[in-house]
């Protein structure tokens, strides 16, 4: 095996692990709940980043008009393909979302539980392309949030991402809402671009 194949199937490993270090929410009464928060209706793209076991994606086809969801974990990936079958209104990616090329034409939004180790990555690929979600609802560990939030501290990163994105926490988890239980708390955070209709 090459060196080049040898570091491709390294980092693959390591990317597979860290998406794959995540917890999952699959109360379906919680997942609505959530969603509800969030002004996603039929006439909305989605976007899903980490399609997990398949559950927030199958609430978010009920809503939406057609969710795009990208998983980089295989047996994740297959799972929640048999979950969503019978969808019509989805279209399942197996990759990389940090290498994911995100929508150049049509509007669209964003929901998620992301993987927390990367939730930085994830950030700034969404609000710095040049083709940003309008709005997008992302589950992450509440520490995460704050430092977004510029709080308790402003930073230049928070000062600039508030520049551009109005920011506020929509939703208080309980450890026990997810599966395996984390050891962090975690929030709804919603992200909407300054001067942007729904």
């Amino acid at each position: 095996m090459s060196k080049r194949n040898k570091k491709r199937r390294g980092n693959s490993a390591h990317l597979q692990k860290i998406y794959g270090s995540q917890n999952f929410l699959t109360s379906r009464r919680l997942l609505e709940r959530i969603v509800r928060k969030s002004t996603i209706t039929k006439n909305d793209i989605v976007l899903e980043i980490g399609t997990g076991k398949g559950h927030v994606t199958e609430v978010l086809c009920k809503r939406a008009k057609y969710v795009y969801s990208v998983e980089i974990d295989r047996k994740l990936f297959e799972h929640a393909k048999q979950r969503l079958k019978e969808e019509g209104n989805v279209k399942m990616v197996f990759g990389d979302f940090l290498n994911y090329h995100l929508p150049n034409r049509k509007k669209y939004k964003v929901f998620a539980n992301i993987p927390y180790y990367i939730t930085t990555e994830i950030v700034k690929k969404l609000t710095e392309d040049a083709h940003p979600p309008s709005e997008m609802w992302l589950v992450m560990e509440k520490g995460a949030a704050k430092r977004f939030l510029g709080r308790p501290k402003e930073t230049k990163y928070s000062f600039a991402l508030k520049q551009r994105w109005k920011l506020d926490v929509v939703y208080y988890f309980s450890k026990e809402d997810f599966h395996p239980k984390p050891s962090v708390d975690s929030v709804l955070l919603h992200f909407r671009q300054r001067d942007c209709k729904n």
